[in-house]
């Protein structure tokens, strides 16, 4: 019997061995994973910072009338509560994505265990076992990668998170913060790109749509596949039928629901590029704040949507008819032919360069076409889609060689040859006829301001914000030619000159240095006309008189007043100032003409007066800078009176179609590099600039009136609705006397020729 016992001991010896080994890496591997656990949960992020979480949402930046203009950052958010949307909205995230989110603790080892075993079934992934809560935190805090460690800490981090916030609260920000397709994150953005509507507006067969989108927004997205959309959202609405949560006709009425999407979203960004960019460089410069775009800003601003379009419309009109009066600006590019290439492989290198995919040039009609064969007054033409047209002579006689001596196009062969690509537009699509067209090089900025506000109202800063980000209406300095008289001329007024003062308009010649350099400025006719008033040389924008004038009171003081009207940068203590050597933004011209319809004072301009952060409190709020005084009101109202004469008689003639009381002066630099032209009426003061961004000559005789005063016009013109009829104030201290029109002397009543001119009688 002993002898039995030794015996099985000694031969149940390895087993117990086998056994006590297997147990002791049973507990090693379970103390390691729970070690392992451990390590990880202290390198994870804390939960309670969710509490009172901050959605990423874009900043919005509205106009006067509390019209957005522009939606910024890079996902579209607008976060609501639960409670501003429809129960069947959430219950059909719930019936498709976690049916057991109100029963489970974060992590759902039922569904786990269900998912597992389907898979193996079906030899592949076919349902996932992770829960809303899963999600969320995955969203919020880790990377989509699908390894091992990823989910242990998906699991511990929602279980945290399940016992931190209510059912309610996580799947509140579940449903604002999941991808939904089409750029929208959150059920308010996705009702909005889908359906055109808000969330509280969706009818069960949308919401049902929307809630089987974030399994995989690239296949189920509407937009991309309505078939595989109304099939996947079927299936939520059965699921939804299955939960309990809606009834078996509410089901079948749904599946029947032909719902429809719109065709496209809005764009972000369709108007005011470049005062959308001010606005940003302002909150940045404000707060502080590197990345306001995506902070949920909601700043509200002085610019009209409708005064911008009309602005952007007026210069991109301008640009496109100055281009063409200057003439071809040249082909695109020439395609070449490469030796040993396939007849495929040319003609997929072909139709990538004729693609066109920016989307200014597509709204401007503009196409891409080859140049297959040139004649002298004909040249045939490849499309992108393998049409052919014909470019005629007599269509594109606008298209002479630029800087050539021709006026006309007289043979296509000096502009474009065989494999040029060109841009075209149609004329007559029956007939194959287009019109050659080029993609413009010229610029041009416009701003448009309240001048007794300095509020902002519309700013365009080039020719397509898209194609160069550089705002030429703030940024770029440029010499301001004859713009710059009427600050010679208010200081004139106010240092012994009246309206009537004559200066002989006569040669002079003036030591520019001591080498022996010398100036001899002329009048832009090239003429000189003797005795000249002061009213006639602002009118007709006489050079040698200003100088004169200048010269007479002193450069001292013309740099005195250009710093009083705003104008700071740098000006050279020279005559030339006086007519426009200097340089400025358009801004500061702008607001230096309003000096004159404000009667002698000029305000900051600014363009934001208030900006809230994302749930509506007021952060801080602007208002218009105080008032400072420039010139006496006395010397405004004359002032006034010689600009109107500048419209009526003078360079500013074409603004005579506004039939308003108008004022203004065209700028033009001595070599055609810069034309301008800034008016005003008694509300508004706009300007307009017009040259090369490289300093080339625009032209010759492309002076303000020519190329800047047209887009005022359009602008003006398209816009007066906005601004009632008034009248420039006066001062009392202006009299006006009779004034003989031969000796420009004041005269008694027995005149017969004469005018009224306007004098500061002040004592």
């Amino acid at each position: 019997m002993i002898d039995t016992i030794k015996d099985f001991i000694r031969n149940a010896r390895p087993m117990y061995l086998v056994i006590g080994a297997a147990l002791f890496i049973m507990l090693f591997t379970f103390s390691s994973v729970l070690g392992y656990i451990y390590v990880l949960s202290r390198q994870l992020p804390s939960v309670e910072q969710l509490k009172d979480f901050q959605y990423d949402r874009p900043t919005i930046i509205y106009d006067r009338n509390g019209d957005p203009i522009s939606e910024l950052g890079t996902e579209r958010r607008y976060p609501i509560s639960i409670n501003e949307m429809p129960e069947y909205m959430w219950q059909s995230v719930i019936a498709v994505e976690d049916a057991r989110f109100f029963d489970h603790g974060g992590v759902d080892m039922m569904g786990i265990m269900r998912a597992f075993v389907s898979n193996v079934k079906a030899g592949r992934v076919v349902e996932g076992g992770s829960t809303l809560t899963q999600q969320l935190v995955k969203i919020i805090y880790l990377t989509p990668e699908k390894k091992l460690k990823r989910k242990i800490k998906e699991a511990i981090l929602a279980y945290r998170l399940d016992n931190f916030l209510d059912k309610e609260q996580i799947l509140e920000m579940y449903l604002n913060q999941v991808y939904f397709g089409r750029g929208a994150y959150g059920v308010e953005a996705a009702a909005a790109n889908y359906f055109g509507k808000k969330a509280s507006e969706l009818t069960l067969a949308e919401a049902a749509m929307i809630a089987g989108i974030p399994k995989a927004p690239g296949i189920y997205a509407p937009h991309i596949n309505m078939d595989k959309a109304v099939s996947r959202r079927n299936h939520v609405l059965y699921r939804l039928f299955e939960t309990g949560y809606i009834t078996e006709d509410a089901y079948k009425d749904a599946a029947d629901d032909k719902v429809k999407i719109i065709d496209k979203i809005k764009p972000k960004n369709s108007y005011a590029g470049y005062f959308t960019d001010m606005v940003v460089r302002f909150i940045r410069d404000e707060f502080k704040d590197e990345e306001p775009e995506n902070r949920g800003y909601k700043v509200y601003t002085t610019l009209d949507l409708d005064l911008q379009k009309n602005a952007e419309t007026a210069v991109k009109n301008n640009i496109l008819r100055l281009s063409k009066e200057l003439g071809y600006a040249g082909v695109i590019t020439v395609f070449e032919e490469n030796r040993g290439e396939g007849a495929e492989e040319r003609r997929a290198r072909l139709d990538e360069i004729l693609k066109e995919e920016r989307q200014y040039i597509l709204s401007m009609g503009f196409q891409r076409a080859l140049v297959t064969k040139v004649e002298k007054n004909q040249a045939e033409i490849l499309l992108a889609d393998r049409s052919k047209g014909i470019l005629r002579l007599n269509d594109n006689k606008w298209a002479k060689p630029r800087g050539g001596s021709y006026s006309r196009l007289t043979d296509f062969a000096t502009i474009i040859k065989k494999n040029s690509v060109i841009y075209v537009s149609v004329l007559n699509k029956d007939n194959g006829y287009y019109e050659i067209e080029a993609d413009p090089d010229l610029e041009s900025a416009l701003i448009s301001m309240e001048p007794d506000t300095g509020a902002i109202l519309a700013v365009t800063g080039g020719f397509e914000y898209s194609k160069s980000m550089f705002n030429r209406a703030v940024q770029a300095k440029r010499q301001v030619g004859s713009l710059f008289k009427p600050i010679v001329y208010s200081a004139a007024l106010e240092n012994g000159y009246d309206v009537m003062t004559e200066t002989y308009d006569a040669p002079v010649v003036k030591a520019m240095d001591e080498e022996g350099e010398y100036w001899k400025p002329e009048n832009y006719s090239g003429r000189f006309y003797g005795l000249t008033t002061l009213k006639e040389a602002l009118t007709q924008s006489r050079n040698v008189v200003t100088i004169k004038i200048a010269e007479k009171i002193g450069i001292g003081t013309i740099l005195s007043y250009a710093k009083k009207f705003g104008m700071t940068e740098h000006l050279a203590r020279d005559l030339s100032i006086s007519i426009g050597s200097g340089s400025a933004p358009l801004i500061e011209m702008v607001s230096a003409f309003s000096v004159f319809p404000n009667l002698g004072y000029r305000v900051q301009p600014y363009y934001v007066t208030k900006i809230e952060d994302g749930r509506g409190n007021l952060l801080k709020e602007y208002k218009p800078s105080g008032k400072t005084d420039v010139i006496k009101p006395e010397t405004a109202q004359i002032m006034i009176e010689l600009m109107e004469n500048v419209v009526e008689q003078g360079t500013g003639k074409r603004a005579r179609i506004l039939h308003r009381p108008t004022g203004g002066k065209t700028g033009t630099t001595n070599d055609f590099k810069d034309a301008w032209f800034v008016g005003y009426l008694p509300n508004v003061v706009s300007g307009v600039w017009v040259g090369f961004d490289d300093f080339k000559v625009i032209g010759h005789s492309m002076a303000g009136a020519s190329a800047a005063l047209p887009a005022w016009v359009d602008y003006m013109n398209t816009s007066l609705r906005k601004f009632p009829y008034a009248v420039f104030p006066v001062s009392e201290n202006v009299m006006y006397y009779k004034v003989d029109s031969g000796t420009h002397k004041i005269t008694d009543s027995y005149a017969t020729d004469f005018t009224f001119e306007p004098y500061d009688v002040t004592e």
